[in-house]
């Protein structure tokens, strides 16, 4: 076993790490040239899921979406949001241009990491919930889900009598 001097990684760490984050990019990157959908391995959208007494909130981080353009469908312990992101509009073609002007500019893409195209992520709820009552709201790139909690699941205070 080696030891490094504090504040030197050994050559073999370094290389480790560059496999290690080039493993991790793979499996979550897009497929190559941006074509077709992410690979099931990545999950957009990214979640958070918390519980109180009486609802569970997902917050989704859907940037450059409107409210337009995602759909939510809840059933008791499963929320789906699908929607789509499209391509990036591409600059108009330069005056000049051979023939009627409207041929599309030469594009070389050196990083992808933004997949496109249509989405669905089901989310399992560790508790049923209220479908009829679910609300969203968009807000700056966040969609925030408000799912209350069915009857059934809500805490219910129990009166304790004496015998």
């Amino acid at each position: 076993m080696h030891t490094s001097l504090p504040g030197f990684a050994h050559p073999l760490d370094e290389l480790r790490d560059e496999f290690d984050r080039f493993w991790g990019t793979l499996a979550a990157a897009p497929p190559l040239h941006g074509r077709g959908n992410p690979p099931p391995t990545a999950s957009f959208p990214a979640v958070n899921v918390r519980e109180t007494d009486d609802a569970l909130m997902i917050e989704a981080e859907v940037p450059g979406l409107d409210a337009g353009e995602v759909g939510i469908s809840a059933t008791g312990d499963e929320l789906v949001l699908k929607g789509s992101r499209p391509e990036p509009e591409m600059p108009p073609a330069r005056s000049g241009a051979k023939g009627n002007g409207q041929r599309q500019p030469a594009v070389t893409w050196h990083r992808r990491e933004r997949g496109t195209g249509s989405f669905e992520r089901r989310i399992r709820l560790p508790v049923a919930i209220d479908a009829a009552r679910v609300e969203a709201r968009l807000a700056d790139g966040v969609l925030t889900v408000t799912c209350p909690k069915a009857p059934e699941a809500q805490p219910h205070k129990v009166q304790v009598r004496s015998a």
